[in-house]
């Protein structure tokens, strides 16, 4: 049977972790809660010439780690959230904040995230990676 979190609980200490590891600018401290066997799907992936597709637990962490490499003061913040397909998956848009080059900069991005035994199976981010991105004021 495929499972996600239980409750919006568990979601939030996922998001959390999540949150942890980008600022720690390390994405591995989060890396048991993916599947062995993950998929990572973002449009993020072409502008480094990478697959849509990315498999597997250690590709996805290269790639995602690959993406935050270079940037400062990251904050990573659940805007919304919910559980959605019978608990087999969720749904957060996320606020991610960051410096780069002695620019604070924030990006927007919805995740879409598919379970199995409640790892997280799949990752689908859905953003337009050609929009600016807004400028914020440092913390």
């Amino acid at each position: 049977m495929t499972r996600g979190p239980v409750s919006l609980e568990v979601l939030d200490a996922q998001e959390e972790r999540f949150a942890a590891a980008f600022g720690a600018g390390d994405i591995s401290l989060a890396g048991t809660l993916y599947a062995p066997d993950v998929v990572y799907v973002s449009p993020t992936t072409r502008l480094f010439g990478w697959p849509a597709r990315v498999v597997g637990v250690g590709q996805a962490l290269e790639f995602i780690q690959l993406t935050i490499t270079g940037l400062s003061e990251v904050s990573y913040s659940v805007d919304e959230r919910a559980l959605i397909a019978d608990d087999t998956g969720a749904y957060v848009k996320v606020q991610f904040d960051f410096g780069l080059r002695g620019v604070r900069l924030r990006s927007n991005y919805v995740v879409v995230y598919r379970y199995r035994d409640t790892l997280i199976a799949q990752q689908e981010l859905y953003y337009d990676p050609s929009a600016e991105l807004a400028r914020v004021p440092s913390p």
